[in-house]
């Protein structure tokens, strides 16, 4: 159950009273009363029931396979099939002029990783010691 919060200053604005004793009513500029809210656990509730809207939604809405991935969180075309064919997406149908997709940019950049670390030491290491030294020209500094 959701909740609708309710500024009085607003009503107070747009010419609506709000009387507060045992409950909250709320009356419209010609003094009729609109609601009629009681109190409970110190809140004013305004309970009723919820009802879905669907008056404004189409039966089906036929999508590319590109707007099918882009709107499901870029998963797996493969995936967008199978939830197609089972029944798991309704009110969805693939759009037959474009069933397939290319590549997308963002998976792509996703994906994107580093170039692998080589197996092999480039240069080759030294094979006997003494080959290559590695020494500390600097020498003692000046400390002021």
């Amino acid at each position: 159950m959701g909740i609708t919060l309710v500024s009085v200053s607003k009503l107070d604005v747009t010419g609506y009273v709000a009387l507060f004793r045992d409950r909250c009513q709320i009356f419209n500029a010609r003094k009729k009363t609109v609601a009629k809210i009681p109190m409970q656990k110190g809140l004013y509730c305004l309970k009723r029931a919820r009802r879905a809207f669907t008056g404004l939604a189409k039966a089906t809405e036929s999508l590319t396979m590109e707007e099918i991935h882009i709107r499901l969180g870029h998963i797996a075309p493969e995936a967008i099939q199978c939830m197609l064919k089972d029944g798991t997406i309704t009110r969805i149908k693939l759009d037959e002029a474009h069933p397939t997709m290319g590549t997308c940019n963002s998976c792509e950049y996703a994906k994107a990783t580093r170039k692998p670390i080589g197996k092999e030491r480039d240069p080759p290491r030294h094979e006997h010691l003494g080959d290559k030294v590695h020494t500390d020209l600097w020498g003692p500094s000046l400390v002021q």
